[in-house]
């Protein structure tokens, strides 16, 4: 595996892509806060119960940014196979266009949210929150969105960033 032959922003895009897979499983996406809503001292809940949650768990987040991890899995093995060598070019449109539609279905599940929002069963109320690890993998995603664009800026670079000059018209 060569890494050399990497541009810019392929290095940009895998590291968030490898950041993004390991902050995946990290229970902090959300918080799942459980009261019995009757209030103790000062407002505060007799009965509290909150658990955090990681992007895996069943049932809380929706498909949105389940898939934008996937697609940023789909980025690695991109820059992978081509830092392994691989004879076959990827074209550099690839690499914006997975960042482009992880970063959309990242900030989609943003604003969506956990799909289970508060609600009461009986006595208890029930609420889930959007925890920092959303927020953080929307901003990884937009860092593989930016990463395909560096490498789509860098495809008519030499390797010291100087602008390649344009064939003389004929």
């Amino acid at each position: 595996m060569d890494i050399k032959r990497l541009t810019r922003g392929e290095l940009s895009a895998g590291g968030a892509a490898i950041l993004l897979m390991i902050v995946s499983v990290i229970p902090l996406w959300g918080t799942v806060s459980l009261g019995d809503g009757q209030g103790g001292f000062d407002g505060q809940s007799e009965l509290d119960s909150e658990n955090s949650f990681s992007l895996w768990e069943a049932g809380v987040f929706g498909l949105l940014p389940r898939l934008a991890v996937l697609i940023g899995l789909a980025t690695l093995v991109l820059i992978l196979v081509r830092a392994a060598g691989a004879t076959w070019a990827i074209p550099s449109v690839v690499y914006l266009a997975l960042g482009v539609s992880a970063t959309l279905l990242m900030l989609m599940g943003l604003a969506v949210g956990p799909a289970v929002e508060g609600m009461a069963v009986l006595p208890f109320q029930i609420e889930v929150t959007r925890g920092p690890l959303l927020y953080a993998g929307a901003v990884l995603c937009a860092v593989i969105l930016f990463g395909g664009w560096l490498h789509l800026r860098s495809e008519d670079t030499d390797d010291f960033g100087n602008r390649s000059a344009a064939p003389p018209p004929m």
